[in-house]
């Protein structure tokens, strides 16, 4: 799937990504791979990997685009 960080945590250590048809979907920093949670900035383009945790949909890989 593509979508785009819509925000970073204050804590830094999660974010959020909107899909193409408009849903939030949660990932963590562990999620972003190659350690680039630190480079990421609300608007960047990501490609990720989505699946059902225990508070709703959350990316369990993400790829800067």
């Amino acid at each position: 799937l593509e979508g785009r960080v819509t925000r970073l945590a204050e804590e830094g250590d999660h974010g959020f990504i909107e899909t193409a048809d408009g849903r939030e979907v949660y990932f963590h920093r562990n999620s972003v791979l190659g350690g680039g949670f630190d480079d990421l900035e609300p608007g960047a383009p990501v490609r990720f990997a989505e699946e059902d945790g225990l508070q709703g949909p959350q990316a369990s890989t993400v790829r800067v685009a």
